[in-house]
């Protein structure tokens, strides 16, 4: 089996908790990025999908180290990716979390957007509003939403990957120019039960230290939002045994367990 090495430590791990998503900026070299930057719309699922794609993304070590801290050893690899391209200045899209958005308190699926080029705030980013995870609605429910307090622009250098928890609120921003600006989106899928086995210092479970209230947050949601984090982090050490119910979207996206992947 491919041997991919934990990366996060409790804080990052917790930190995740709290925001529900990581960003690793310019992880991916500039020549792959070049050549996933310049395929023709038409090629790039296609390139997704070939080893090299595999061994530059999906096996990067920063990257598939955040998989494997958050999911555990031998996780679901994606096999298939999914190509969001955008050439011509658009309106952007409202706030929804995608179809079969997770309930419950595990992390049992991250979706990830791959940057192969610079995005400005004119190219339209990815925008995701952090702690939303822990906020599960019909997504028609949030489509009317315009600008919110402490949304994340994902405005980033070329080589960027951004992993998030399947359940955070995002979209697409505003548009304004005509310049080509694509996006790759993948999934990673747990395959073991939750356990602490992240980097750590002391075989001792720290209790959950992220403070963080969320800007858009009054008093009640954030003391709502700390019982949450608290429910999570409890589960993803091993110490919460409470069954969990999420449900992600590993029925309908084509994945492997990560000891059937061979490098190539």
């Amino acid at each position: 089996m491919i041997d991919i090495q934990p990366t996060m430590d409790d804080s990052q791990v917790m930190d995740f908790v709290s925001r529900g998503s990581v960003v690793l900026e310019g992880v991916v070299s500039d020549d792959f990025n070049r050549q996933c930057g310049t395929l023709p719309a038409g090629r790039i699922n296609e390139f997704a999908c070939t080893p090299g794609f595999r061994n530059e993304v999906l096996l990067h070590p920063e990257v598939a180290g955040v998989a494997r801290s958050l999911l555990g050893r031998n996780f679901f690899m994606p096999i298939t990716a999914h190509h969001h391209l955008y050439e011509e200045s658009h309106p952007g899209q409202t706030w929804h979390s995608d179809g079969l958005s997770e309930y419950g308190y595990g992390v049992n699926h991250l979706q990830c957007y791959y940057y192969p080029q610079d995005v400005t705030l004119e190219d339209g980013p990815t925008m995701v509003l952090p702690g939303s995870h822990h906020r599960l609605v019909d997504r028609e429910a949030i489509a009317h939403y315009g600008d919110i307090l402490g949304q994340l622009s994902l405005t980033v250098p070329a080589g960027t990957v951004v992993l998030t928890h399947y359940g955070i609120w995002h979209k697409a921003g505003p548009k304004l120019n005509a310049k080509r600006r694509g996006m790759i989106k993948f999934s990673y899928f747990r395959n073991a039960p939750p356990k602490r086995d992240w980097l750590i210092e002391s075989e001792e479970i720290p209790p959950y230290a992220n403070r963080e209230r969320h800007l858009y947050a009054n008093e009640v949601e954030s003391y709502r939002d700390m019982a949450r984090r608290q429910r999570t982090w409890n589960w993803l050490c091993g110490a919460d045994t409470t069954p969990d119910v999420s449900h992600g979207a590993k029925l309908f996206i084509d994945a492997r367990p990560l000891s059937e992947i061979v490098n190539e």
